[in-house]
């Protein structure tokens, strides 16, 4: 027993626990025998439903056509479940080979785009030119305002 209507047995155990010190010992007989008692109730009618139904079914399908076309949706069910998996399984190799494509494109691309990689030896600094010391900018004046104008 995994659940009782979503509840763990942790959670039960404590729920019991709970209404015996709520209910008391009297009380707690009186709603577990309530309890059983409406359980066994909804258990008969729904096997009562269940017969009634049945016979229903029996009754309009006296030539058993009905009993036939369930047997072939049943088997038309199978069958769409077997191409769904087969056309998944189709189609995910092309996705597959597609997806390593664009994974070997990328990497492609991506050594394109930049130098290869030198070796230990030579270091990208002794490789590249000499770097030229940069030229401060000149400060900036305070011109006096052109009288003239």
């Amino acid at each position: 027993m995994d659940s009782f209507f979503g509840i763990g047995a942790p959670e039960l155990i404590l729920i019991l626990f709970l209404a015996g010190i709520v209910l008391g010992p009297q009380r707690i007989r009186q709603v577990a025998y309530w309890l059983g008692k409406t359980t066994a109730q909804l258990q008969a009618i729904a096997r009562g439903f269940s017969r009634q139904l049945n016979a229903e079914l029996d009754a309009v399908d006296g030539s058993g056509e009905l009993r036939d076309t369930m047997k072939e949706m049943q088997d038309l069910r199978r069958q769409m479940a077997d191409l769904r998996r087969e056309v998944t399984s189709i189609a995910s190799v092309p996705f597959e080979e597609s997806r390593r494509a664009v994974q070997d494109s990328q990497k492609v691309i991506e050594n394109s785009i930049r130098p290869p990689q030198m070796s230990k030896e030579k270091s990208v600094e002794e490789t590249a030119v000499p770097r030229q010391t940069a030229i401060p900018l000149p400060k900036p004046i305070d011109v006096a305002d052109d009288p003239d104008s």
